[in-house]
């Protein structure tokens, strides 16, 4: 359940960093990482994918080990946070583009 919404999550900030990488160019994106990734337009596919298959791992791993549901929750946390950043960053991109 919360490694879902993490997911969700991690897709929201794919959403969320590919829009301002279309509104005001590769440079925006600060993680020299997702940069790459953006460069070679393959950061949707890594986030779909690579990252489903990390969080698919992890739940298997909590299935053997219910204590390491923590990592769900940190997942669950971090997203969250990034989320947010993002929310943050769109309403003041909004506010500069109409004033």
């Amino acid at each position: 359940k919360y490694l879902i919404i993490a997911y969700l999550l991690n897709i929201a900030d794919y959403l969320f960093t590919a829009d301002l990488v279309r509104k005001f160019g590769i440079e925006i994106e600060g993680n020299p990482f997702g940069r790459w990734l953006f460069e070679n337009n393959i950061a949707g596919l890594f986030k779909i994918v690579v990252v489903g298959a990390i969080f698919a791992v992890i739940g298997y791993i909590i299935k053997k080990h219910p204590k390491a549901i923590i990592a769900a929750y940190i997942l669950l946390g971090v997203f969250a946070l990034l989320v947010i950043y993002h929310i943050v960053i769109a309403v003041m991109v909004w506010n500069i583009t109409h004033k």
